[in-house]
């Protein structure tokens, strides 16, 4: 019978890989072959490159995935292999950077390599395809190919004199086949997709058994009935209606964010993304599972044989130990077996032989009296998502801490508890804060709710508190890039320390980067003054002219601040204190890039802020 276990499990094994197999090939025969990230996509059809429209960038996200998925299994993934050679997918990213002078220090070709650096980086730490956890597997991958343009005159070779300015405009690509090709095979054949085919068709292929075909399964679009896919609990009986026609049912043995492993009533096993699944209904719950509950405290002292206080071993309870000379001896059980016990008395252990044992009693726990309350009230109250569920899947109260809030900041509260000690909160996991003590931590609020007054050419950015993960504040800001005048070509060259002198002149000050970046995606957090998405004639994306402020109608943000993103990069103030630039052709409203020293550069400005 074991053995037939054994065995059977075998199969459902390698079914539910199979399964999971076809889905990561589908994934990736449905994914473009190149895509373009909208960088990419524009800078080739401005230099006059024919590129097909683009498919969804669902599509291509997922394809990578599969991709990383498949080189993660190695050779368990080989069937995948002459798909991943005839599709051999890859994304492509451009970077431009724009007038940037050479200062003469160092070789020429090393401070350009310091740019390409620079921007792998940022491609990397915010890819447009994948998060950084994902995108790191396949980091020696990446290929960059950078091209420089000199906007002097073009001087003679190997000698660049300091001030030339030049645009760099740096190619990535990111091998996706490759890096699973290479994972799954054991062998390197670079970016090569003909090697590859070549590789396969002359002895690859011998590698896969006739029986290891695997078909493909191309996701379908997700629930369509309005019904929730987190909503499904592990160990549940339910009936699934399939994309593809089919009807299932059986026990969800095993369940993540994005799939499923569901057992049919007759063993079989089947793994499939939450895409597949067009409408379930849940059956039976399962089984709740029974808590094992607390022994019965003693109440009074409790005479106990020895052979009883051997089944209670487990419960270590406080003892007293008589033995046959008088003596008397009080501790916690350590350890008992059936000639010996031992107990703990001020953390020493103490044994005592079985046959000089006169009696044994269970003693009630000693209590502690209450910690006196160091901390007077009012009290601050934080509510936060309990991260425990019960044995449905569902979520357990909140968590309530009370005390005092002694920090914040935009990640996370501090609170002091009545005992002393301090529990550091993430925002993302606060749902509610009801204030009521005193402490110097009620300065925002206390700021916040002073009246702020702006005049004609600056603009109110007014964040309110209690918004899930955005900070509160009220600041005024500049209308437009400085001068901060309407159809002025805004002022370029301006270093970090120039930028806040022309402020404070104005009796104003930098704004920081928190309230730049609301400032231009405001209450709801777009990503450009406009909205989700980029839409290139909207705001000035061209790297070789600055427009004067106000010139393109359509480039305001919610809150009111004119070319926030494209013509001129701005100079703001980090979280500690340090030059950053923000802004700027091509950038999102939450890009900071690293001000290098705070230097002048042409394309660097400024715009001001002032508030309580």
């Amino acid at each position: 019978m074991r053995k037939f276990l054994t065995v059977l499990s075998s199969i459902l094994a390698v079914a539910s890989a199979q399964d999971q197999l076809s889905i990561l090939i589908g994934d990736i025969q449905s994914g473009p072959v190149t895509y373009y990230s909208p960088e990419a996509y524009s800078f080739y059809t401005r230099k006059g490159h024919q590129i097909s429209p683009q498919p969804p960038k669902e599509n291509a996200v997922r394809c990578y995935l599969a991709a990383i998925k498949l080189g993660n299994m190695g050779n368990a993934a080989m069937p995948a292999v002459p798909v991943l050679i005839q599709n051999f997918p890859k994304a492509v990213h451009v970077s431009e950077v724009s007038n940037v002078q050479y200062t003469g220090e160092g070789l020429f070709e090393d401070w350009v390599q310091t740019y390409i650096m620079t921007e792998k980086n940022k491609f990397l730490l915010s890819s447009p395809f994948l998060d950084y956890n994902s995108i790191s597997i396949c980091e020696q991958y990446i290929e960059t190919v950078h091209d420089v343009q000199f906007l002097n005159d073009n001087p003679r070779a190997g000698n660049v004199p300091a001030g030339t300015i030049v645009n760099i405009t740096v190619t990535l690509t990111l091998n996706m086949a490759t890096c699973a090709l290479e994972k799954i095979t054991g062998i390197s054949l670079g970016n090569d997709q003909s090697a590859w085919n070549s590789w396969w068709e002359q002895s690859g292929n011998a590698a896969l058994p006739a029986s290891s075909e695997v078909a493909a399964v191309v996701t379908s679009p997700a629930l369509a009935s309005g019904q929730s896919f987190s909503e499904i609990v592990a160990k549940g009986k339910y009936r699934m209606s399939l994309t593809t026609g089919d009807e299932l049912v059986g026990i969800v043995e095993s369940k993540d964010d994005t799939s499923l492993i569901l057992e049919t009533l007759d063993g079989k096993p089947y793994a499939f993304r939450h895409s597949l699944i067009s409408r379930y209904e849940l059956l039976e719950l399962p089984e709740v599972k029974k808590a094992k509950q607390a022994p019965a405290p003693v109440k009074s002292p409790q005479v106990i044989s020895f052979d009883a206080l051997r089944q209670k071993s487990s419960e270590n309870p406080l003892l007293e130990v008589s033995i046959k000379n008088g003596s008397v001896f009080k501790g916690r059980l350590f350890s008992i077996d059936a000639e010996m016990l031992q107990i703990i008395i001020e953390k020493s252990r103490l044994p005592f032989s079985r046959d000089v044992i006169n009696k044994l009693m269970i003693l009630p726990e000693q209590k502690t009296p209450d910690t006196v309350r160091k901390m007077q009230g009012p009290f601050d109250t934080v509510f936060v998502k309990n991260p425990q569920t019960d044995d449905w899947g569902r979520a357990q109260p909140d968590l309530v801490y009370e005390g005092k809030i002694r920090k914040e900041d935009a990640q996370t509260v501090t609170i002091e508890l009545p005992d002393g000690k301090q529990e550091k909160l993430s925002r993302s996991t606060i749902k509610r804060i009801t204030r009521h003590s005193s402490d110097s931590f009620d300065e925002p609020i206390k700021k916040y709710a002073k009246p702020l007054f702006c005049p004609d050419d600056m603009f109110l950015v007014d964040m309110p508190p209690g918004k899930q993960g955005k900070p509160y504040f009220k600041v005024c800001v500049d209308r437009y890039e400085f001068p901060n005048i309407k159809d002025t070509r805004p002022m370029g060259n301006v270093s970090y320390d120039q930028a806040k002198q022309y402020c404070e002149q104005k009796g104003k000050r930098l704004c920081t980067a928190q309230e730049w970046q609301w400032a231009c995606s405001g209450l709801e957090g777009y990503t450009y003054p406009y909205g989700w998405n980029v839409e290139e004639q909207k705001c000035n994306a061209d790297t070789r002219a600055v427009e004067t402020s106000g010139s393109r109608h359509n480039c305001v943000s919610k809150f009111g601040g004119y070319d926030m993103t494209g013509n001129i990069f701005e100079w703001v103030t980090g979280n500690k204190a340090e030059p950053m630039l923000m802004g700027g052709p091509y950038s999102k409203c939450q890009t900071v890039s690293p001000g290098v020293g705070g230097s002048a550069k042409p394309q660097t400005g400024l715009r001001c802020c002032k508030s309580n």
